[in-house]
């Protein structure tokens, strides 16, 4: 009895003294101004058992006697303090390290200061209050070497964006889009099919994301950075992370409102009712017999608007020591200035991730959306309300006596069909991804991930018997579903003053597309909605297609006493979209950076405070072909004499393989006064070989060409970035961003093609006509006959002829090289100022200079000899009249005058341009004001306005917006060529934050 006393009593006291023996420390953590810092990690040294500082910078956590506490966070030098009796401890972060921001990167994240790859980071803040629909807005002009231009102004349309210039000729140049770590479709939903043949722009593979749950955007440039891609990295790679919330966190909540008015950036100025009238009696023979219209119409302001966008989102994040969360929500309703164009899109995304405990976490990232777009006509179709608005006469007027709506002029009167007609895209899309990782040793990390891109769309037309005979109808459904599994070992380590991280990985990606498609005719009547209600059965299609890409890869990374370092990095691919023979490939890189800052014999000093050079080299790949290009293929549904049959349509390529890329980059990087000034420069050449072209055949093959790798081509360029805080003075401070990237692109050689009169290769371009890439030109040249203009004694256009000499017929003068669509140099620059953390004005530019492009509106709004056809512009009044003129326009009676709108350089121009791009003021209430509410944390009101200016434009000065793309089409010809392309939203936003 006495025995189990004496153990009973030790028992008790031991736990006693454990629970003595431990105590909850809790205390605040600031940086050097008293700001809270929140997510400061606050670790027991020697276990993994820690929590974080929440959104007050507030912490708690029960600790042992004689414990240690470990403070870290990203930026701030790690402070270590001993707990001792102590049960409250409150830290001032101090000593911030430089340049020690965290930058995503392949399948990870790396130290700025110490990477050696070339990546450009896009902070949510830097488009916080951008009325912005897709992810890709946010980028222009804010990242060296990425220029990114609007495709059409018609809202869902795709947005051209070009890391370090164009890869290929034909096959794709966008760049891989990665959203959490799932590689997006993004050549799906409707923008193939007859919706692109009604001449509506290929639409934006990131339209369902919502711009408000994005946290960055990094943009992966050189071959150390993109390598681990593989096969789709010569392009560059754009990462696009969502926002998360953080551990031991109190719950935030943010209401983000904004409504904006838009309008087009410019519109041309078509010819009146009485200037109409006066061309064409001046270009008849017999003015007497010319009927003078008195009763007109103005077609482009009735098919014009301003337009109206609404936006609201509302987001939960927080945490607690196991769980964190970030919830989000938005609906954004809006009408184009343009009728028959709007949108309804709804966007839910849910990231979470939970500790199950010290080793084990795991979690998901998950987007759902659904947008309805309300589509017109866009590019390449006299359907568009804007292209009929320049056409259609003025003497056109668009209801009969009765005051209803008729069919007349071109598009069959864009306000009927606006009225009767119907044209809707439906997209339904779920992006997810669902991971763990295991940490079972200290610098080890397995991980797990399984994505999915799952795509359906709908695109539903119907068209009334007032404009088709008997009406039709069609209806096209697209479901492209991916899924994607990775899985990746990384382990870091330390001994002494070498780093050493190793990451080994496998992947496998499939998607499946399938496409069907109807098109009915010959309705009973118009109140039959339903493509089936049709009588008679016109095209229809129904396909589906599928590919799989299997992938092993690995990365090592070593520095020495953060001074030296060196990187490689391997992938090996293997396709389903290339030949038998070729279907796997090695890509690689290898880097190496070195901070002379952190030498001995580098002088301390507090001018130059960081200096490191850095250099790699490597190999990346094309894959952006048909999935079947390398097949010999069978076409069904053939009619011979009645029976059916095969045809074959296309022939093999066993030996089909990537385009590759290989990608040298040479950089420095230096940091002025305390890192006040940052200076970064990198030059780049990417040489890239076995060119995805069509090859000629013999003509005994019975085909024209196959799908072969032939053919080289060269681009080199220059990215500088340089960013300053030129003024701190008080509570005033003054910041500056700004970036320029030259470019240079030569096509080396185009094995097996045509050759023009200098006995140059060349490949004529998808598009109008007027372009093709030449041997020992750019990727992109116009070959159009030299326009020399109006001869001043006889008012006749002028051409240059095989002689040199000026000749009267267009079709007689030779075409001459006379410019790239390709340009020089663009990039942006960004001022930011701000008082007292209230008051801010941010003012954006972007620029591009040295390109031209190409206008094929003129050869019909600048067409006086078809005047009575379809309208022109103000721009022909300025017509010849008598000798000594200098004339833009013919005289109306020169007997060439028919031949002026033909094409020719007169229809090419400068297409360099600064845009005034963004302006954003801002105002942050006062916390003591918000204190008073008992509810608000934060609240922020600000007005924005979008491309409000556009200056140094040759372009813009006729009314025509600089930035085209004919039908946004992603192919190197796309860039440069306009249709009456649909110029881009000039806007004003006004909106409000709160936080609570």
């Amino acid at each position: 009895m006495k025995r189990i006393l004496l153990l009973s009593f030790v028992l008790i006291t031991s736990i006693l003294f454990d629970v003595v023996a431990q105590r909850t420390v809790s205390g605040k953590i600031t940086d050097d101004t008293g700001e809270p810092l929140p997510g400061v990690n606050v670790v027991i040294k020697g276990t993994t058992t820690g929590t974080q500082t929440d959104l007050d910078g507030d912490y708690r956590l029960s600790v042992d006697d004689g414990a240690t506490l470990v403070f870290s966070y990203v930026g701030f030098e790690t402070q270590e303090v001993e707990v001792g009796s102590r049960t409250a401890i409150d830290i001032t972060m101090g000593g911030a390290l430089e340049l020690q921001e965290v930058i995503v990167t392949a399948y990870g994240s790396d130290s700025d200061k110490l990477t050696v790859q070339q990546v450009e980071t896009v902070e949510s803040d830097a488009f916080e209050g951008f009325p912005i629909l897709t992810p890709q807005e946010a980028l222009q002009g804010q990242a060296a070497g990425v220029q990114v231009n609007g495709s059409s102004g018609i809202l869902g349309a795709s947005q051209v964006i070009r890391i370090r210039g164009t890869t290929s000729i034909n096959a794709g140049n966008q760049p891989l889009f990665v959203v959490d770590g799932v590689p997006l479709n993004d050549a799906s939903g409707g923008t193939e099919g007859y919706s692109n043949a009604l001449g509506a722009t290929q639409l934006n593979p990131l339209f369902d994301l919502n711009p408000a749950d994005i946290a960055s955007v990094s943009i992966l440039k050189d071959a150390s950075a993109t390598a681990l891609y593989g096969s789709r990295g010569a392009n560059g790679v754009i990462l696009i992370t969502t926002k998360k919330g953080s551990y031991g966190s109190k719950t935030k909540f943010t209401f983000d409102y904004n409504t904006s008015w838009n309008n087009p950036t410019i519109l041309k100025d078509p010819l009146s009712l009485d200037q109409w009238n006066d061309i064409r009696v001046g270009i008849a023979s017999d003015p007497s017999s010319v009927t003078i219209a008195d009763e007109g119409f103005d077609w482009l302001d009735a098919v014009a608007r301003t337009g109206r966008s609404s936006n609201y989102s509302l987001s939960a994040r927080g945490g607690t020591d196991k769980t964190v969360f970030y919830f989000g929500g938005s609906y954004n309703e809006t009408d184009a200035y343009v009728i028959g164009n709007s949108l309804d899109k709804l966007n839910g995304r849910f990231n979470l991730e939970h500790k199950a405990n010290d080793i084990l976490k795991f979690g998901y990232n998950l987007s759902i959306s659904r947008l309805e777009n309300d589509r017109i006509s866009a590019e390449n179709s006299t359907f568009s309300p804007l292209t009929s608005g320049y056409l259609n006469l003025p003497s056109t007027i668009p209801v009969d006596d009765d005051g209803n709506l008729q069919p007349v002029g071109f598009g069959r009167n864009p306000l009927l069909r606006e009225q009767v007609a119907q044209s809707n895209f439906i997209s339904r899309r779920t992006i997810g991804i669902v991971y763990a990782e295991l940490t079972p040793l200290r610098g080890l990390a397995i991980r797990s991930d399984w994505g999915v891109d799952v795509i359906q769309t709908e695109f539903e037309t119907r068209s009334p018997e007032v404009l088709d005979a008997g009406g039709s109808a069609g209806k096209e459904i697209v479901q492209d579903n991916k899924w994607v599994s990775t899985n990746t070992i990384n382990y870091t380590t330390e001994f002494g003053n070498h780093n050493v991280s190793v990451l080994g990985g496998v992947s496998f990606e499939t998607a499946r597309r399938e496409d069907i498609e109807v098109q009915t005719t010959n309705f009973i009547s118009d109140q039959l909605p339903n493509t089936t209600s049709g009588s008679e059965i016109g095209t229809g299609a129904d396909d589906a297609t599928e590919w799989a890409l299997y992938s092993l890869f690995g990365k090592l990374n070593y520095n020495f006493a953060n001074k030296y370092i060196v990187e490689t990095s391997i992938r090996r691919d293997g396709s389903s979209r290339f030949g038998a023979n070729e279907r796997f490939g090695v890509f690689w890189a290898v880097s190496g950076g070195w901070l002379l800052s952190e030498e001995a014999f580098f002088p301390e000093n507090d001018i130059l405070t960081l200096a490191k050079l850095s250099a790699s080299y490597g190999e990346t790949g094309n894959d952006r072909i048909n999935n079947f290009a390398a097949l010999g293929l069978l076409g069904a549904g053939r009619d011979y004499n009645g029976s059916p049959g095969l045809e074959l349509i296309q022939p093999a390529n066993p030996n089909l393989t990537w385009e590759t890329t290989v990608q040298t980059n040479i950089g420095i990087s230096l940091a002025f006064f305390n890192d006040r000034i940052s200076l970064d420069a990198d030059y780049w050449i990417k040489d890239t070989e076995g060119l995805l072209l069509a090859s000629p055949l013999p003509a005994t093959t019975g085909f024209v060409s196959r799908n072969a790798n032939v053919g080289k081509q060269s681009t080199n360029g220059l990215d500088i970035s340089l960013n300053a805080d030129v003024i701190t003075v008080g509570d005033f401070n003054w910041s500056v961003s700004g970036n320029v990237s030259t470019l240079n692109n030569e096509v080396k050689s185009l094995p097996d093609a045509a050759k023009d009169e200098f006995d140059n290769e060349f490949i004529a371009l998808a598009g109008f006509g007027t372009s093709r890439a030449v041997v020992g030109r750019t990727a992109q040249e116009f070959y159009v006959p030299q326009y020399i203009g109006i001869n001043p004694q006889t008012g006749d256009p002028e051409w240059v002829g095989e002689d040199g000499n000026p000749i009267n017929d267009v079709r007689q003068a030779p075409r001459a090289y006379v410019g790239t669509a390709l340009p020089d140099f663009s990039g942006g620059l960004t001022n930011t100022f701000s008082w007292k953390r209230s008051l801010s004005l941010r003012i954006l530019f972007s620029f591009v200079s040295g390109s031209s492009a190409y206008i094929a509106d003129n050869e019909f709004n600048e067409n006086i000899a078809g005047i009575n056809n379809f309208n022109n512009l103000t721009s022909v009044l300025n017509y010849w009249q008598n000798p000594g003129d200098n004339a833009y326009a013919p005289a109306l009676d020169s007997e060439f005058l028919g031949f002026w709108d033909n094409e020719s350089s007169r229809h090419i121009y400068d297409a360099s341009f600064v845009r005034l791009r963004n302006i954003t003021l801002g105002y942050q209430i006062p916390k003591s004001v918000l204190d008073q509410t008992k509810i608000l944390q934060s609240a922020r009101i600000y007005v924005s306005g979008q491309n409000l200016a556009t200056l140094w434009s040759d372009l813009y000065d006729i009314g025509i917006d600089p930035e085209v793309n004919a039908q946004g089409l992603e192919t190197g010809s796309a860039q440069g060529e306009s249709f009456f392309t649909s110029p881009q939203t000039k806007s004003w936003t006004v909106g409000v934050q709160l936080g609570f």
